[in-house]
């Protein structure tokens, strides 16, 4: 009977832990499982000219492994963000959690550029009991030693990332270099596949450098700056006008 109750009481421990560490999977999946957008769209310096920056990714949890899909990046437009559209490659690596592995491939141009072709990495993750913030942090190893640099972080809270470590060296993992994002319902497949208008926007452009001569503008800008020069009734009417007099 003894053992009997021993196995039934070892049963019931067993059936509470693995639904504890179900509860803590869905609250890990619920935080981090998103899609996000760069805010930052177009950047026009007076010096330098226009420039346009496509940063979106996405981050999946498993259970047992991280997988982040991105797009991203920028180049220089001559006239406007479509005319000189560049479309962002779609790329992916995936950590399992807690385990040391190679370094992606995203990161060769810093690994061999310094010579640690055999650096590991593994990705950790921290949450607050309620679930309503965490952050997930990529850590660099050398001979199972920690590199003393500041690794690229993910804060997140209430659906909103906070993305740290800018550095440099990430080189093609730019999307960790954006100023800030917000949450998107669009899947990153979708996303900066095709120019954001269906046809030229210089005209838009001109009137940005208006607004702000040497100005950061997201989206949501260059959206307003479109309706505002291709939705302007005054310029029909004034073309109206002088067509009447012509003739």
């Amino acid at each position: 009977l003894d053992s009997l109750l021993q196995e039934i009481n070892n049963h019931s421990i067993m059936r509470s832990l693995r639904s504890l560490c179900l509860l803590k999977d869905i609250k890990i999946v619920r935080l981090f499982n998103r899609n996000f957008i760069g805010e930052v769209y177009l950047d026009y310096d007076f010096e330098f000219g226009l420039f346009v920056h496509q940063n979106a990714f996405s981050i999946q949890y498993d259970g047992a492994s991280w997988s982040f899909l991105y797009r991203s990046n920028h180049f220089q437009a001559d006239c406007c963000p479509h005319c000189d559209f560049v479309e962002p490659d779609l790329e992916q690596f995936t950590l399992e959690a807690g385990k040391l592995v190679p370094v992606p491939q995203q990161f060769d141009d810093f690994r061999h550029g310094q010579g640690n072709e055999d650096l590991m990495m593994n990705v950790s993750f921290t949450m607050e009991e309620d679930g309503t913030s965490g952050k997930i942090e990529l850590k660099l190893f050398k001979d199972s030693v920690p590199i003393p640099i500041q690794n690229p972080t993910i804060w997140m809270k209430a659906g909103r990332p906070t993305v740290g470590c800018r550095l440099r060296w990430f080189n093609r993992l730019a999307v960790f270099q954006s100023d800030g994002y917000i949450e998107t319902p669009d899947p990153i497949q979708d996303v900066f596949i095709t120019p954001l208008y269906h046809t030229c926007i210089f005209e838009a452009i001109m009137l940005l450098n208006d607004w702000d001569p040497d100005g950061i503008f997201g989206l949501d800008d260059v959206m307003s700056a479109i309706d505002e020069a291709f939705n302007e009734p005054d310029d029909f009417l004034e073309d109206f006008w002088k067509l009447v007099f012509v003739e």
